[in-house]
């Protein structure tokens, strides 16, 4: 199936215009021969997807919610509000929300006996989404995301509220009188995961394992069987004397009124690199994949040198117009950048949550979209354009150059951190977070229930070709939208019969046993 038009138009005179959308759309980056002989030497973890039933009724939404609600409070991406009785609570949603969702948030506020309200936006239709729309959607977002942290400053000076939830990516005020939390609840599906179940004690245990060890290596290599191979330094240069925290004068330089949180890991998302350029930047390699934070594109491949993207193949329509805005900034200078052009590589964010899974009802559709799964335990996204809401791009926005950033998934990497007290630690194997087998993380998640399955993935992709049957360049990354939708409504409608069909591997065979599996 061809790609189509998205949620934004291609029209003559915009920057993202893509003047012959035949070709650009056939333009894709096929898996090579000696590719997938790697592949087939990987043992990868089986395709898996939760049995969910629909949710009928609001009431089946409140545990979760109420999980939530009594979680002390955490400035991460995982919710946790810690709703006190008579505190001023303002929740920001849309129409984008589903309405169970927004009468269970309305439910679970009133039953905390809190004095809340309820703002919800009117953004018309939402829209369903192509992957491409990432390239003009990130340049919109850019300016909203900054819009919201000026807005906090203001209700942080007003003091009208003790708490604003809201959102579910981006950067949060930190150490302030007023607090911030997430929104991350769009449709039943989402709201009733076991996710939000997790005790935050585990969830803590999870971060704190993959920091520790992220902040002690001298080098770092990130591979994925898509094709990926990066590796970059972890220089000295980039945190402070003890490895404690990232350097003074780079948080002040991108985050100088938030700088407790510029200076550290956002819990449930922790930066596989700083999020931030030196001098001494020296990464390099590929990335290649076929998803981004919005949905599915053809297969892309990124070529990085010195942490600047100095090629981008394939891709489709998605790479097309990330070639044209590479092209229309390529002799502008940003602040904090080695070089000109916006296309540099600063993020390689880790998802720590085992029970995080894509929702499959109505998937691609407004805020129901990629964003969402990256927080899955053990999936990193690359990001690359200017810097999330730092001083920089907000500076760069006011001078009138263009920002924003962009983003591939990776479902099943392996992140090595090299030279740990001399010796090198695997973080994550083929998309499995090692924190999850550490004694220490075990020991916590005992205290709540089995281990096994606390920290068990509830959600795998089946990719065919990497983890099921299937020849990857024909069945998948020519058109990896078609197939997601297509494996996103079996699974739904035919779960059973769904497992039977993506647990053979990708050889074929009998499926396996376990949680999601027919036995």
């Amino acid at each position: 199936m061809p790609e189509i038009e998205g949620y934004y138009k291609n029209t003559p005179g915009s920057i993202t215009f893509v003047k012959d959308w035949a070709a650009s759309a056939s333009d894709w980056i096929p898996m090579t021969a000696e590719e997938k002989a790697k592949v087939k030497q990987m043992n990868l973890p089986r395709p898996r997807c939760p049995n969910i039933p629909p949710v009928k009724h609001v009431d089946e939404l409140l545990p979760s919610l109420d999980a939530v609600a009594r979680r002390p409070y955490s400035g991460g991406l995982w919710p946790a509000w810690d709703l006190k009785k008579g505190e001023k609570v303002l929740v920001k949603m849309s129409n984008w929300h589903h309405p169970m969702v927004i009468d269970a948030v309305r439910k679970i506020l009133a039953q905390y006996e809190t004095d809340f309200h309820i703002e919800i936006q009117d953004k018309g239709p939402a829209p369903q989404w192509q992957g491409h729309d990432e390239a003009e959607y990130y340049l919109d977002r850019t300016k909203e995301l900054a819009e919201w942290i000026d807005s906090w400053e203001v209700m942080d000076r007003e003091g009208k509220w003790d708490k604003v939830i809201q959102g579910y990516g981006g950067p949060i005020l930190r150490e302030r009188k007023i607090k911030i939390q997430r929104m991350p609840f769009i449709v039943p599906e989402a709201v009733v995961s076991p996710c939000h179940q997790l005790p935050a004690e585990v969830l803590v245990a999870i971060d704190e394992w993959v920091w520790k060890r992220i902040r002690a290596c001298k080098r770092v290599h990130i591979t994925d069987p898509e094709g990926t191979d990066l590796r970059y330094t972890n220089h000295d240069a980039y945190w402070n004397d003890t490895r404690e925290v990232f350097r003074r004068d780079h948080v002040e330089a991108h985050y100088s009124a938030n700088v407790p949180y510029g200076e550290t890991y956002l819990p449930g998302h922790i930066w596989g690199r700083p999020p931030f350029m030196i001098p001494q930047e020296d990464g390099e390699g590929v990335v290649k994949g076929t998803m981004n934070h919005i949905a599915p594109y053809p297969r892309m491949e990124m070529t990085i040198k010195n942490s600047v993207i100095t090629d981008i193949k394939g891709g489709g329509i998605f790479g097309e117009k990330l070639r044209l805005l590479a092209q229309n900034t390529a002799g502008t200078q940003y602040s904090g950048f080695n070089a000109p052009g916006i296309m540099q590589w600063w993020e390689a964010s880790i998802g720590t949550s085992p029970k995080i899974h894509r929702p499959r009802e109505n998937y691609a559709n407004g805020f129901n979209c990629g964003l969402y799964e990256r927080m899955r335990a053990g999936v990193i996204h690359i990001g690359f354009g200017t810097i999330i809401s730092a001083d920089t791009e907000r500076a760069d926005a006011k001078a009138g150059k263009l920002v924003g950033h962009w983003h591939v998934h990776l479902y099943f990497p392996t992140y090595v951190a090299e030279d740990v007290d001399g010796e090198d630690v695997t973080i994550i194997e083929h998309g499995r977070l090692k924190a999850l087998d550490s004694p220490e993380v075990r020991e916590i998640a005992a205290k709540y229930g089995d281990p096994d399955e606390l920290l068990r993935e509830d959600w795998v992709p089946a990719i065919p070709g990497l983890n099921m049957v299937g020849d990857y360049n024909e069945h998948y990354a020519r058109d990896p939208y078609r197939y997601t939708m297509m494996e996103l409504d079996l699974c739904r409608d035919y779960h059973p019969l769904f497992q039977k069909l993506v647990s053979g591997g990708p050889e074929g065979g009998e499926p396996e046993s376990g949680c999601c599996s027919s036995r």
